[in-house]
């Protein structure tokens, strides 16, 4: 099996796992409560609006590896 298509899988599996979905969805609600609640400091806005986006370029990982999947069978069919 290719490296594409290996790495594609072990994503995919990680995508699907409940806890690490659990845990990126906590996590992210925690983030949006520090937005929300009038008291927080700009640092603590900015902590969390960096946080967001590092989860976002977790997922876009995730997925960047499943298009390349997709890719790779689509000139490999």
């Amino acid at each position: 099996m290719s490296q594409i298509k290996e790495k594609a899988a072990r994503y995919r599996n990680l995508m699907r796992d409940e806890t690490f979905q659990e845990l990126l969805n906590e996590t992210r609600e925690k983030l949006v409560d520090v937005f929300l609640t009038p008291s927080a400091t700009i640092e603590t806005i900015n902590e969390a609006h960096t946080i967001v986006r590092a989860l976002n370029e977790i997922e876009n990982t995730l997925n960047a590896a499943l298009d390349a999947e997709a890719v790779y069978d689509k000139h490999n069919s």
